[in-house]
């Protein structure tokens, strides 16, 4: 058995404020990472974390991130999966997206269509929960039941088998790794 990682997020950017008003969520970004230590994060976000845009695949950097944005706060949740699905979602994420990280946007304008609950496909745009979304299910390890370009960030947190490890500020958390 392997173990991944859910993050959820809110930094407290203008952007994340105004999707927290739409969604009526506290937690609006996700990412993923692959080991204890969060030395490797994937999402779909800032490409230079000062400004909006660019966004798209990245790599994030948690110290970075509670750098900027002093007062963001977290939950992280544990998932246990099989040595397989690690496998798989490895090779995804390996394959898909770094190797080709040039040619992934963030799929801004299908965010509305997920509040709409309107499929919305964009070969190479996602936003974090589609990202999230697509590879947990490309990588069998959860089955959503609806198309990733639906996936939420709370459809992502409501997940079988995730155990709540963490709540609070980002920066406490960073500071126990």
């Amino acid at each position: 058995m392997k173990k991944i990682y859910i993050i959820a997020t809110n930094t407290g950017t203008y952007f994340s404020k105004v999707l927290r008003f739409v969604t009526r969520e506290k937690y609006v970004h996700v990412s993923i990472a692959l080991d204890e230590k969060f030395n490797k994060v994937y999402s779909f976000g800032r490409k230079k974390i000062n400004w909006i845009l660019p966004a798209g695949f990245v790599e994030e950097d948690l110290n970075k991130i509670t750098a900027i944005f002093k007062d963001s706060i977290s939950q992280v949740y544990e998932l246990n999966i099989t040595n397989k699905q690690y496998y798989n979602l490895k090779k995804i994420i390996k394959k898909d997206f770094i190797r080709e990280s040039f040619k992934y946007k963030y799929n801004i304008r299908g965010l509305p269509m997920i509040q709409f609950n309107k499929v919305y496909q964009r070969k190479y745009h996602y936003v974090c929960s589609q990202f999230c979304g697509k590879l947990l299910s490309d990588a069998d390890i959860y089955d959503f039941k609806k198309d990733y370009s639906l996936i939420k960030p709370k459809d992502i947190f409501n997940m079988k088998g995730l155990k709540l490890i963490y709540e609070g500020k980002t920066i406490d958390f960073i500071k126990k790794l």
